[in-house]
């Protein structure tokens, strides 16, 4: 196996392909994709001859690791990561075989692209200087894991699916304070792009009349901050 390489793809518009990326999905011999008809689409936008699509996501990632690495060692191919939008491995498919790739001394190339949480952090006009990224924000247990953000000082980050957005909303109101600011930044690079800031409480005002759509990105500036 010649190496691992991880691909971004584009988190909404699909001209944010990097040149690099494109160039990189025309050498590789196979890919290990989050859904292989989200894949194929983008190969397809970019005239990329067919290449090999094995399934890798979620729910087989476990199973899967080992025998993809035999199939891809044995051939010697060069395999390329791909998930369904932005970076592999930030709350998507990807620890595991990188990590197999490093135990079999397999080289792993890592190439910069779009990512939404960080695209999100710089819109909100929120403090970067010093953040948090928490993945999705968590459907059980919420009480115990809040704990720890009541006195965070840096800015948090939290994915989010847009049928949940307003209970969360609400909860982060009710449990960090109404007057925590924020943002909402959805759709991010798409037709209907939207970034939104304000208080939790007028964040929750909002969308309680406007039922969100899309991938939802949510910013919360950490415990002191104070607009000026």
């Amino acid at each position: 196996m010649q190496g691992l390489w991880i691909i971004p793809t584009p988190i909404g518009n699909l001209r944010d392909l990097t040149l690099r990326s494109l160039d990189t999905l025309q050498q590789m011999d196979v890919l290990w994709c989050e859904d292989t008809r989200q894949s194929l689409k983008l190969l397809r936008h970019y005239s990329i001859s067919p290449k090999p699509l094995r399934p890798f996501h979620a729910a087989n990632e476990h199973k899967a690791v080992e025998r993809l690495f035999a199939e891809a060692m044995a051939n010697n191919w060069k395999v390329g990561l791909l998930t369904d939008s932005g970076m592999p491995g930030l709350s998507d498919p990807g620890f595991l075989p990188i990590r197999e790739a490093h135990r079999k001394q397999v080289p792993v190339y890592v190439l910069p692209g779009p990512t939404a949480f960080l695209t999100a952090l710089i819109a909100s006009g929120l403090p970067s200087d010093r953040f948090v990224f928490e993945g999705f924000f968590p459907r059980k247990g919420r009480d115990r894991y809040i704990h720890a953000f009541l006195s965070e000082e840096r800015t948090t980050i939290w994915y989010e699916s847009p049928h949940r957005l307003i209970q969360t909303i609400g909860y982060l109101r009710d449990t960090l304070g109404g007057n925590r600011w924020a943002c909402i930044a959805r759709e991010l690079t798409k037709l209907h792009e939207e970034v939104r800031r304000g208080t939790l409480a007028e964040l929750y005002a909002y969308y309680a009349a406007q039922v969100p759509r899309g991938e939802v990105v949510i910013v919360v500036a950490g415990a002191s901050y104070r607009e000026a």
